[in-house]
């Protein structure tokens, strides 16, 4: 489904990016074709941090661009508080590991 990502992605980059912004799992939570109105270059993606190392909101910005540039693409990072407890464990059976 995530072709584009899987085949594209520079797993070395990712792998380092991820180390070094304490990343543990990086996944894509959907499909950029089920939005909407939303081009085919912005993705959501779920992040889970080392749990002693949550990001503060000017870090998480800061990660945010830098996925973007790294996947040369819109990047929305969601945290698995971020998203409603109703839908969320919808989300993260669905979510697709790009980093784990």
């Amino acid at each position: 489904m995530y072709n584009k990502f899987t085949t594209e992605i520079p797993g070395i980059e990712l792998s380092e990016f991820c180390k070094i912004n304490y990343i543990r799992v990086l996944s894509i939570i959907d499909s950029p074709s089920q939005w909407n109105g939303i081009s085919a270059d912005h993705v959501n993606m779920l992040v889970e941090f080392e749990s002693n190392r949550i990001p503060g909101l000017i870090k998480l910005g800061k990660i945010k661009i830098e996925l973007s540039v790294l996947l040369g693409c819109i990047v929305d990072i969601w945290t698995s508080p971020d998203i409603s407890h109703y839908s969320r464990q919808e989300v993260i059976s669905s979510a697709e590991p790009l980093y784990a």
